[in-house]
């Protein structure tokens, strides 16, 4: 694999010439040697010694970047502070992300619990060994808690990624096709060295939640190098000894805004008026003087989801996938421990994470396009669900989403090949194996734009790919 070869090659060479630095992290048993790139290499006994250097190593690189992240998932940043965060609070509560957290920590399992808790203690050990660096205001933030893990992958992957605060305006046709991520999975037949080769070149900015942190983990049976978005504990794009994995932004529809006809205090369902559940919360926030001040925020929910936007003759309310997925670490740990296809595939086809398409390529020279997360059953209607949908009818509210066997994928394309630039799945590979009226027309979109295009073509003209080709087309599409 493409990745692979690179950064073990760049690893080796730094471990040969001695030019990486060394850290206990007040683990005897663990050490952790980073190369001149900022990159640690994590080495340990037990899993709990891994996860809690894991968490000081993104501490030492990111501390007080990390701390704001966690306090915004908290729902708590205004608090902390000012003012300019109450928006991003009241998304935060609107959606109940910090009570939703709670639940989901009680449903992990042990073993993951304490994963968790050792993170978080590298966290906050690190914070309390160097507090020199941590800004004053992210003083107030520490100790970091295992729930904030959660709260934090909710908000970024749930209500950044599926879903934003600007899809409560619905503007289906604001989608930037010009921007986003490339992968490709080369097989056997198409590679000029005759092994499979993975390739990923994510297009997040670099910047706040969508900040990367290279790292390479090791213990035990695992040992797994790649990237993770600052503040999570697991690796979410990446490669061990066997296996390898990518991920970029796919085309599906993971939300739905309903629109609510109000009447009598309440919103019209079939032939009834519905009554709101309403909840309230109280936000704390600082002022310039240091002051801080309470102001409620109220809530209100149908049926569908909490509402986002109201008018005098209209609400609507956002409903979205992943809400009952809470064992997406879990999920991730698996899949890094994977040796071949099959353990893979046992993985992933958990579809604990909601949103992102999958590339992969192994040892063996499997590759593998799924277009993944979770896409809602819907009762009826293609890409109109884009839009506004009526919320007054049953005919219109979908429940379930759509098992790992009802999803588009292409297992070792025929043409050696597989590429996503954040198109649609029906033209992962040239010529076509998927036919896009073998599944709901709202699965996803009929289109391909032109980095799609370019970046199918130079695959499909390349009997041959090499590994520096790769690495070029990587950067022309």
């Amino acid at each position: 694999m493409i990745m692979k070869a690179k950064f073990l090659i760049r690893s080796m060479v730094l471990l040969v010439l001695f030019v990486f630095g060394c850290d206990s992290s007040n683990k005897n048993s663990t050490e952790i040697l980073w190369d001149k790139y900022g990159v640690p290499h994590i080495f340990a006994n037990e899993y709990d010694e891994l996860f809690y250097s894991f968490g000081w190593a993104q501490m030492r690189n990111h501390a007080n970047l990390m701390l704001r992240l966690f306090a915004q998932s908290r729902g708590r940043a205004a608090e902390y502070y000012g003012e300019q965060y109450v928006d991003s609070d009241k998304w935060v509560h609107t959606h109940n992300i910090p009570q939703r957290a709670r639940d989901w920590l009680e449903l992990q399992k042990p073993a993951f619990k304490l994963y968790f808790e050792s993170f978080v203690n590298g966290i906050n050990d690190y914070a309390e060994k160097f507090p020199k660096d941590i800004d004053v205001e992210n003083q107030a933030v520490l100790p970091i808690k295992s729930v904030d893990l959660l709260t934090h992958y909710q908000r970024v992957i749930m209500y950044h990624f599926v879903t934003n605060p600007r899809d409560t305006q619905f503007d289906p046709y604001s989608i930037d096709k010009n921007k986003g991520s490339n992968t490709w999975a080369i097989g056997p037949s198409k590679s000029a060295s005759g092994n499979a080769m993975l390739i990923i070149n994510p297009h997040l900015s670099w910047g706040d939640m969508f900040t990367w942190f290279e790292v390479q983990l090791n213990c035990h049976s695992l040992n797994i190098y790649g990237a993770t978005l600052v503040g999570s504990p697991f690796i979410g794009i990446g490669f061990n000894d066997n296996i390898g994995w990518a991920h970029t932004n796919n085309v599906h529809d993971g939300q739905d805004l309903y629109k609510l006809v109000l009447a009598d205090k309440g919103y019209k369902w079939v032939d009834n008026i519905e009554p709101f559940n309403k909840r309230t919360v109280q936000l704390k926030v600082k002022q310039k003087n240091g002051n801080l001040n309470t102001e409620e925020f109220f809530i209100k929910e149908s049926i569908h989801g909490p509402i986002v936007r109201e008018d005098e003759k209209y609400a609507y309310a956002l409903r979205v996938v992943g809400q009952d997925q809470p064992f997406v670490f879990e999920q991730y740990f698996d899949m890094a421990l994977s040796k071949n296809f099959d353990q893979f595939e046992k993985a992933v086809s958990r579809l604990q994470n909601p949103f992102f398409t999958t590339m992969y390529a192994d040892r063996n020279g499997r590759i593998m396009h799924l277009f993944g997360g979770r896409t809602p059953i819907r009762p009826k209607g293609d890409w109109d669900w884009l839009g506004t949908v009526p919320g007054d009818t049953p005919a219109t509210l979908w429940n379930n989403t759509h098992t790992y066997d009802e999803l588009p994928k292409v297992i070792d394309a025929k043409s050696g090949w597989l590429q996503n630039a954040n198109d649609p799945p029906w033209t992962t590979t040239i010529p076509l194996e998927l036919n896009r009226h073998d599944y709901p027309i709202y699965m996803s979109r009929n289109f391909m734009h032109f980095r799609a295009q370019r970046s199918a073509r130079m695959a499909y003209e390349d009997q041959k790919i090499s590994f520096d080709e790769l690495l070029s087309y990587k950067m022309d599409t």
